[in-house]
């Protein structure tokens, strides 16, 4: 998203300031603008007092100019910022029904109801409406391609990332969009090349890199998809994707003690934690680690959060025949194959090897 709707309220540097000193500050500002009062200004009221603080001098300055629509945008778009739709959607209307700043105000609701209400379709249909009054409006066709890829039709989202391309082809927004939805379409060149443009305006960013990772490891490139985790690994600092394709490309390569520590440190998110699958396939990196006393533990975490997959009896029983516990490995043998009796024939053949061991 460019400038005018990426608004990041920061933590506020002077919290012990009261309103009526932030007031005198920033009405300062207004008069050195010759009574102009702007985004940047309300940014910087919203970041010292709240959204509140900043919709009640828009309110002041409304008292003497009540006619003003722009003042109202301002206003929908700080409730916007704070997640209050209903009131956001009053404020817009408010500044259409005044006759002016129709695009801004038509893609502000577009806003509300793709990001606030979950209503893709609705968002489409005003950012549309937004670029009817502007087809130069840039982002117009960032929010209209975030509605298209949200409703599915990737071809959309390509088509209007790449006209926000040409209208900011200096700005990352549009490369970033236009690479999930070409990666969506199949269009792996496609994809990579806008990629590497994002990394060309934004050499730190991590997600780029990773982006590109997988793209290799689609390809079966993964000691080069690895190198590209690793390196998005230590600019974010970790994030759950980056471990878990990481230990993918791991395995794939058979570097199993690599695809362990990266199961485990993606453990650190619920929503992997919370799932037994996680456990299992953790389990199966330390088995084939030869950390047979972390696995089994990953592997009876997996049994007790689904007790009905067989697979997780199977990869416990292999872990109990390598410490040599037969019996109980003959055990969750046994059980694998009464909840799959399809595969009877491997739990005999497992049960068979125990009599070697």
């Amino acid at each position: 998203m460019s400038r005018n709707f990426k608004i990041t309220v920061l933590c506020s540097l002077a919290a012990a300031l009261s309103l009526a000193v932030l007031y005198s500050s920033l009405e300062r500002s207004v008069a050195a603008r010759e009574g102009l009062l702007d985004w940047n200004i309300l940014a910087r009221a919203v970041a010292q007092a709240g959204p509140a603080g900043a919709a009640a001098l828009v309110d002041k300055r409304l008292a003497a100019h009540p006619n003003d629509s722009l003042l109202y945008y301002y206003k929908g778009r700080i409730y916007y910022e704070a997640g209050s739709a209903k009131e956001a959607l009053a404020q817009a209307d408010r500044a259409i029904s005044l006759g002016y700043a129709q695009e801004m105000s038509h893609l502000l609701k577009a806003l509300v109801y793709g990001r606030l209400y979950g209503d893709y379709a609705r968002q489409r249909d005003l950012a549309s409406k937004a670029l009817s009054y502007d087809p130069t409006y840039d982002e117009g066709y960032i929010v209209r391609a975030e509605a298209n890829y949200q409703l599915g039709d990737y071809k959309a989202c390509a088509k209007d990332a790449a006209a926000y391309v040409s209208l900011s082809p200096l700005e990352a927004s549009g490369y970033e969009t236009g690479f999930v939805c070409l990666d969506r379409l199949g269009d792996a060149a496609g994809a990579e090349k806008a990629a590497l443009k994002v990394l060309e305006l934004k050499p730190k960013s991590h997600a780029a890199l990773w982006r590109l990772g997988r793209i290799d490891a689609a390809r079966g490139s993964h000691r080069r998809a690895i190198e590209k985790f690793t390196e998005a690994v230590r600019m974010s600092g970790g994030r759950m994707s980056y471990y878990l394709d990481r230990a993918r490309s791991c395995e794939a390569e058979k570097d199993f003690p690599c695809a362990a520590r990266d199961r485990a440190a993606a453990m650190g998110w619920k929503d992997v934690s919370g799932y037994a699958s996680y456990y299992y396939l953790l389990g199966s990196a330390l088995y084939r680690a030869g950390e047979l006393e972390s696995a089994f533990e990953a592997a009876g975490t997996a049994v007790k959060m689904d007790p009905a997959n067989a697979d997780f009896y199977e990869l416990r029983g292999r872990v109990l025949a390598e410490t040599g516990k037969v019996a109980a490995a003959k055990k969750d043998f046994l059980k694998m194959s009464s909840l799959a009796p399809s595969r009877k024939p491997e739990a005999e053949k497992l049960i068979e090897q125990l009599k070697k061991k």
